[in-house]
Parts: C-alpha cells; structure tokens; sequence
C-alpha cells in the first residue's frame, strides 16, 4: 500500500455491514474519475481506494455517470440577426469520454468492484425508495441551478441511506449550503427525520 492517510472524519462513518469491520462512504464522479483516470496518488486518495477498512460507494445516478458519460455534440442554437440565441434544431449527443478513456473507466470500476472495494448500490428497499423519490425534487427546486438534477439525486441518495458523501466538488456543498434555508427543503427533510443527519452530510 502506498503512503497513506487516515482522515479524522473515518471514525465517524457508519458500518458497511452491521457489526462488520468496514466502514462505508459515498464518493462522487469527480473523486472516481480523479483516481481511475487521472491517477491522483496523494495519501488521502490512497487511503480512499487501497485502506481494506473502507468501502466506497456510488448510487445508480454516479454509476450512469461514470460508465455512460455523455456530453453535448450539437446544441442546436444558432445567434438571431441581432444575435440573441435561438434554437433551430434539436440538442444532439456524444459519448463524453474518448473510447479509450471509457474503457478505461469500465476496467479499472470493475477492478474495484471485484475486491470489494467498491459497492455499487443499485437496489433500495422500497421505504427508502419512496423517501428518495420525494426528496431529490425538492433539493433541486431548494437549490436552483446551483445543485441539478443529477447531483440532487446523489444527495437525496445519500440522505436516505445516512451515509456521508465524500467529494471535493465546492461548487456542489456551496450549492446544497445556499439551499438548506428553504422552507419545503427544510420540512422534507424534518419530516424524513433527516434534519440530524444532515449536518454531517458532506466529508472531506
């Protein structure tokens, strides 16, 4: 194992299984892709993705975004005569990472994957479906264009399950911070019984 880091906030996790010796934090695209394809080999991330006490995790939303990663190809838009934007067809779509680079994605989560380093949480129990389901909308509509619609679901994700969110992403804490006063936010998550957990949403 590399030179590593032990975070403070580990401690804090919960337990990846009950009574089991792993603990379990969500991570983000960002930090996976800053490991699997950039290579970021600081002793935090080393800690991240080599630590056996550690088990990372991503939610179907994270798991569409790494391995079918899209990205505008056409926007459709074109300037008027006075230069204002119209749009004159439709937005139009390519992968997001070169083929290479995609590949490169699916092999190294697998890899991941097969040691138990990372668990791909698909599945929900019914309660927390439902409690997910009604969530992500109001954190979209609490935060505006500051938190879309895909980072609103990795947050309702996380919220649901009590589990901390690992993340390097400023804009995405800024954006979720400059929401928590909303009125319909802040009722959901009381009545959710998240109004504790969230505090402690957001490590690293």
């Amino acid at each position: 194992m590399g030179d590593t880091t032990i975070p403070a906030w580990f401690a804090g996790l919960p337990l990846f299984r009950p009574g089991g010796p792993q603990r379990v934090v969500i991570i983000d695209n960002q930090v996976l892709s800053y490991r699997l394809l950039d290579g970021r080999a600081n002793p935090l991330f080393n800690f991240l993705f080599e630590d056996p006490s550690l088990v990372l995790q991503i939610g179907g939303q994270t798991m569409d975004e790494t391995l079918h990663s899209v990205a505008v190809d056409d926007s459709g838009m074109e300037p008027d005569r006075r230069g204002r934007p119209r749009q004159v067809g439709p937005v139009t779509w390519r992968p997001g990472l070169p083929g290479p680079l995609n590949q490169a994605m699916w092999e190294r989560q697998a890899d991941l994957v097969m040691r138990g380093k990372l668990f791909l949480a698909r599945a929900m129990p019914p309660p927390l479906r439902v409690a997910y389901d009604a969530l992500w909308p109001v954190i979209e509509g609490a935060t505006g264009r500051r938190v879309g619609a895909q980072d609103a679901r990795v947050l309702a994700d996380a919220l649901v399950r009590r589990i901390p969110v690992f993340t390097l992403d400023q804009r995405l804490r800024d954006g979720f911070a400059a929401g928590r006063p909303n009125a319909a936010l802040r009722a959901e998550l009381a009545r959710l019984g998240l109004d504790g957990f969230v505090d402690g949403l957001f490590v690293g």
